[in-house]
């Protein structure tokens, strides 16, 4: 891949040219795809990160770096140039753009796969709902984002697990059985207030009408109120979770992280190390480099009760995952828990691992509207509108491409009358016709012609593609294992929508000024395998978002 190919040679070469300045290393430096309407393919700022340690002008460094890569220009560049106040742009050679496109047709479904991630062990939990009501719009957004950034991690060479962490523990829970007792003394014709900060919605009234078919004289036994209730909300989760095309390898339980003594070890391990103070008649933790916390109320590990707070549990469940082998965790919360990332983190050094091994995503909130008009709430929540009836409206994929195709610190509106458009304006209506159109030329060209030669053939002579629209298809092609690398460092698979959308546009673009079934048949050919190739990418990247690729809309 030729991204690779310049990424590996450019480093090798500026190793050589940084040697020979008497620099020990090179600072830190993008190579990317250059901003729209520059003649170039790639575009280095390495002049301008170099700057300041040479004291000398970035445009004076590129010229320099320009002379020592021109020396020794590779089979896969036609030249280097110095654009703007010093970044060095790159231009592919013909030859490279060619052996590119075989590359995909070769590749097919495994175009992008890499070793990047060196079997590296990944645990993403992500959702983690509470079971206490049914997922709202704001946990897709979480689950798009977790699930889409699993495949691609997988895509990219990562062992990647993911994980439900059930918060079955606590006063939130207890609330829940609080408020099926309620209804279901309610349903008995009997009385009993809800908890002012229970659950209203109606499906606690749909819990307590099924508990009471199965349990008409437990009405005062909470502790069964309860794991009927937990079960019943689990199970529902786990329908919306997969009827949204996905699934989890565990589910692990808060409640067993102190039934298992977790997180009464990792106390005394912070104890040990002096993190933890103990006055007013409750454990706190100290952070390392903090001595006072008396004002911080949310750094308490146990109340005066003797009762665990959901951070101490958190703490241990952090620390296993660790224990269990995972080399890096990725966490995707909603953006209100940007308070709770220091002390998480602070906690993991406490206990001796480096906080770096934790990665937290921060998604923010969904609006929902419905032609620019916001979406009143829903009944059977109570208070929030239900995933499953935004996926009984729009579908899975308009939900999943909808949730992943911005990143996560930006806020989503989410327009329900787009998502069920069926007209350019709806960005995943875009690209699946963009697959089920180039499906349709191959059934054309079947029809009109007799079975197509094999376009990912040697025989094939994509030379003939020598015209700017499909040399430039052939580069947006190029830049899809760059954006499945975008998103292995930004924690997010907003730069994988964002390249498909770049490469639906570029095809179209192309299509509408070129003929594909057209008098010669070797050119024919080519643009054929052209077609294939961009196909089989759209293929792999919806996939990887875990939306379908329609062969006919």
């Amino acid at each position: 891949m030729i991204w690779d190919e310049l990424r590996d040679w450019l480093g090798q070469a500026l190793k050589i040219w940084a040697k020979a300045q008497g620099l020990d290393e090179l600072p830190a430096y993008t190579l990317e795809e250059p901003p729209a309407g520059l003649e170039a393919d790639a575009a280095c700022n390495l002049a301008m990160v170099l700057a300041k340690p040479l004291k000398k002008a970035p445009r004076v460094i590129a010229q320099e770096l320009q002379k020592a890569l021109q020396a020794k220009l590779p089979d896969f560049l036609d030249d280097v140039s110095i654009a703007g106040a010093g970044f060095l742009n790159f231009r592919w050679s013909s030859r490279a753009l060619e052996r590119e496109l075989r590359t995909v047709l070769d590749q097919g479904q495994q175009y992008g796969h890499s070793a990047e991630g060196k079997n590296e062990k990944v645990l993403i939990e992500f959702v983690s709902a509470n079971p206490t009501g049914p997922l709202h719009v704001g946990h897709g957004r979480g689950a798009a984002l977790g699930d889409s950034l699993a495949l691609i991690l997988s895509h990219l060479g990562y062992l990647v697990t993911r994980e439900y962490y059930i918060n079955d523990a606590g006063n939130q829970v207890q609330l829940l059985a609080e408020s099926v007792r309620a209804r279901c003394l309610e349903l008995a014709g009997k009385h009993l207030d809800l908890p002012a900060e229970g659950y209203h919605g109606d499906y606690i009234k749909d819990i307590a009408k099924d508990y009471l078919d199965t349990h008409p004289d437990g009405v005062d036994d909470l502790s069964a109120i309860l794991s009927f209730s937990l079960r019943r909300m689990i199970k529902e989760i786990e329908k919306d979770l997969a009827d949204f095309g996905m699934h989890f390898d565990s589910w692990f339980s808060e409640a067993s992280v102190v039934q298992k003594g977790l997180v009464e070890k990792h106390l005394q391990i912070l104890k040990e190390r002096g993190y933890v103070q103990e006055y007013d008649g409750a454990v706190w933790f100290v952070a390392p480099g903090e001595e006072d916390v008396e004002k911080d109320k949310d750094r308490v590990l146990r109340r005066k009760d003797g009762r665990w707070t959901y951070f101490a549990t958190d703490i241990a469940y952090h620390a296993d995952k660790l224990e269990r082998g995972y080399q890096k965790l990725i966490d995707i919360w909603g953006a209100d828990h940007h308070g709770y990332v220091p002390r998480v983190k602070g906690s993991l050094q406490a206990l001796g691992y480096d906080p770096a091994r934790l990665h937290i995503v921060l998604y923010q909130l969904v609006s929902l509207s419905r032609g620019g008009k916001p979406v009143s709430m829903s009944k059977r929540s109570g208070d929030f509108i239900t995933l499953r009836e935004v996926l009984d409206e729009v579908g899975r994929d308009a939900c999943r491409f909808f949730f992943a195709m911005r990143g996560p610190n930006t806020a989503l509106e989410f327009d329900l009358e787009l998502a069920k458009k069926h007209t350019e304006e709806n960005p995943v209506y875009y690209l699946q016709y963009a697959h089920a159109r180039i499906c349709s030329i191959f059934k054309k060209q079947t029809a009109e012609g007799g079975p197509p030669k094999g376009v990912s053939e040697t025989s094939v002579d994509l030379s003939l593609l020598k015209e700017k629209e499909e040399r430039d298809l052939i580069k947006r092609l190029a830049l899809f294992p760059q954006s499945l690398h975008t998103c292995a460092q930004n924690d997010s698979p907003h730069p994988l929508a964002n390249a498909l959308l770049a490469l639906c546009r570029q095809f179209h673009f192309f299509y509408d000024h070129h003929r594909v079934l057209g008098d010669n048949p070797e050119l024919t050919q080519a643009r054929l395998a052209l077609l294939e190739a961009v196909r089989q990418v759209l293929r792999l990247g919806l996939s990887l978002l875990g939306v379908s690729a329609p062969e006919s809309m």
